[in-house]
This record gives C-alpha cells, sequence and structure tokens, in this order.
C-alpha cells in the first residue's frame, strides 16, 4: 500500500519542526517508541500502532499540502516517517513537480548513512502486537514469516536515495532528553529543535558528493546568529538582505497576511 498513509495529526504554522512556520504532519507509529522510547519524547500519542489515524491517499496528501503550506514549508516528523518512506517519496516528487520551491523535511530516530548503505530491516515478534505487524506489511518492500516471527524488509538503499531525491533535509539520530536544544525557554526564529547528537542531513549534497553532507546543530544555530532568517520561508539569509530572501517570499508573506485579516487574525 505504498499510495497511503497513515497520520495521527497535522500542525499548521509549527515553529519547531524547522526553519519557519511549517506545516507539520505527524505519521502514526514508531517501532523504536513501542520496543525502546526515545527517553523525552513530546509525541507518545504518536508511537502505538493500535488506536484512531487519519488514512490520506497520496493525491490526498499532496492536494491538502499545496492548499495548506502556504509558503512551501513542510515537515514530516511522527511518530517514525521512514516507516512510510515509500509513500513520502510519492509525495514530496509531486508536491516539487507541483512547485520546486517546497523545502521538506523529515525527521527520524535512525542515522541516514546507515540507512543508505543497509536500507531498514525488522523483525517483528508476537509482543509488538498485531497493529505493528499489519501495518509494516502494508509499508515493507518485502516480509518472510518464520515460526512466531516476520522479517521485514521496509526499505532497501535505493528506496532511501530515492527518497532523498524529493526531500530536502533529513534530521537524523534520536532524540536525546539531556542534550535538548534549545535551551532557552522562548523560540527563536530559525533556531534548530531537538537534540545536539541530531544532525541536519543535506540530501542533494550528499547524493551529489557521494558523502554525508550535514550541519550539526550548533553549526546551523552558529549561521543563524551570525546571520538572520526571512520573514516567509524562515531559512538563513545575509544580514544585509531586507526582511525576504526575495521576491518570491515578501508576495508570499503579503498575500497570507491579507488571508488572515479576511479570517479575523485566526
Amino acid at each position: 500500500m505504498y499510495d497511503i498513509l497513515r497520520f495521527i495529526g497535522v500542525t499548521k504554522d509549527a515553529t519547531t519542526a524547522g526553519p519557519g512556520k511549517r506545516l507539520e504532519l505527524f505519521t502514526k507509529g514508531c517501532i523504536r517508541g513501542v520496543i525502546s522510547p526515545c527517553e523525552g519524547c513530546f509525541n507518545e500519542t504518536t508511537w502505538a500502532f493500535e488506536g484512531p489515524y487519519r488514512e490520506m491517499t497520496v493525491d490526498e496528501c499532496v492536494e491538502m499540502i499545496d492548499r495548506d503550506a502556504w509558503n512551501r514549508q513542510v515537515t514530516f516528523c511522527g511518530g517514525e516517517p521512514i516507516l512510510q518512506a515509500k509513500a513520502i517519496t510519492k509525495v514530496a516528487k509531486k508536491l516539487k513537480e507541483i512547485d520546486p520551491t517546497f523545502h521538506i523535511i523529515l525527521y527520524t530516530a535512525y542515522k541516514v548513512d546507515t540507512l543508505m548503505k543497509y536500507g531498514l530491516k525488522f523483525t517483528w515478534i508476537p509482543k509488538y502486537g498485531d497493529a505493528m505487524r499489519n501495518h509494516l506489511m502494508d509499508y515493507s518492500y518485502a516480509y518472510s514469516r518464520e515460526m512466531h516471527r516476520t522479517q521485514f524488509i521496509i526499505l532497501t538503499p535505493n528506496d532511501v536515495k530515492e527518497l532523498m531525491e524529493y526531500v530536502d533535509w533529513i534530521i537524523d539520530g534520536d532524540y536525546q532528553a539531556d542534550k535538548r536544544l534549545t535551551t532557552h525557554e522562548t523560540m527563536h526564529d530559525g533556531w534548530f529543535i531537538g537534540s545536539s547528537n541530531q544532525r541536519i542531513v543535506l540530501c542533494k549534497a550528499t547524493l551529489e558528493r557521494g558523502v554525508l553532507v550535514y550541519f550539526t546543530p550548533h553549526e546551523y544555530m552558529t549561521m543563524v546568529e551570525k546571520n538572520k532568517t526571512c520573514k516567509c520561508c524562515g531559512h538563513i539569509i545575509p544580514k544585509y538582505f531586507g526582511r525576504f530572501c526575495g521576491e518570491r517570499c515578501y508576495r508570499r508573506y503579503y498575500k497570507r497576511q491579507e488571508e488572515m485579516k479576511l479570517l479575523g487574525g485566526v
């Protein structure tokens, strides 16, 4: 079922999921959350494969994002989005065809370089619950049953590389509460939210160079401090720029302001 995605929720204008105000989509289900949760993870409701969720086709998801991501900033988090990478790849590809300026981020607890080399495999056993097995059957490249366990090949290395052709950044690594960033009480525009062990992997550059290209959170936040961020998309721009990175963002921002006025600022 590579044309179906399962979500537990959507947040508009999120400021903790990457640069700018982003449309943040929370996928349903996390293997790590079921087996050994990341300490301090704030998305406990997204771990379980059991329970309610919203199912959308690839085309329905594309339509929603195209409508609601007014500044073209989109983040897939979870849960564990990499489990649904095949469908997310299709969504990202269609979004880029509609508008190449879409900026797409995906969070995953898995390391990108490991995924690129080995893909993603998992062995299910009954104590993890039938719901997990059933979901993984829908998401996986292949699976085989042996006695009381099921071996899943969720992604191949080629699947991972195809995803990276259409996703701009992958934030990889498990969340570690004792390394939380930012430590400020309030969010600063453009600052990284997560933990210092994570990496901001630049997908296009990684594929082009054949080596992992990434920023550490410290490196990224240093760049933010030395520069400033676009009022619309939230990305880093030089201090000598105006409020926007270009004409396109200028127009999007003020169009959004007019729309909000019509809605009474809601």
